[in-house]
């Protein structure tokens, strides 16, 4: 099991980094574009005055894996995302269940913000990585922290180039979480 974190400066206030965080057309975008996922759709959404929840499946990249996992997970491997906002902790959590070997691996993590500056924020993304394979969980874990720092790096340049390209939308989008 590992434990991993990366940090990214985003060039938004922490309201508007929610909303675009949020956002139907961002997170399109960025699965489809930035990430290259095959799919990714969102499944539930609800939101009270303390939470919301997201269920979401995507199906990621798995070119990166060497011959033998691939072939294990199968060209249909895909996970479910459950996840939880709080509003008040202002932290977004998440577990994910692959659709194979769902008693084998584990990912979870959180991701949360942090004032860094003038128009601008920290964006702090942790995660807990398992993979029980005999014999190819360490090399599985190394693979799938590698995959989730580049994806957090690749995001985190899309929302700060879509900042950029978009100031107005980005300043509109401010709806408090």
């Amino acid at each position: 099991m590992i434990h991993i974190e990366a940090r990214h400066v985003i060039h938004c206030d922490e309201d508007p980094f929610w909303a675009l965080f949020f956002s139907g057309e961002v997170n399109e975008r960025m699965y489809r574009d930035v990430l290259k996922f095959p799919s990714f759709e969102v499944l539930e959404q609800r939101e009270d005055e303390r939470t919301r929840v997201r269920k979401a499946t995507g199906q990621p990249r798995i070119h990166a894996l060497p011959a033998a996992l691939q072939s294990m997970l199968g060209p249909n491997f895909r996970y479910i995302e459950e996840s939880v906002f709080d509003k008040t902790a202002r932290t977004w959590s998440w577990t994910m269940a692959p659709s194979l070997l769902p008693d084998r691996l584990r990912n979870s993590g959180t991701l949360r913000v942090e004032p860094s500056g003038p128009g601008q924020v920290t964006r702090v993304a942790s995660a807990t990585i398992e993979a029980k394979i005999f014999g190819l969980g360490r090399v599985l874990e190394g693979i799938m922290e590698k995959e989730m720092r580049a994806g957090w790096d690749d995001s985190a340049a899309f929302l700060n180039r879509w900042i950029a390209e978009h100031p107005a939308r980005a300043a509109a989008s401010v709806q408090p979480a």
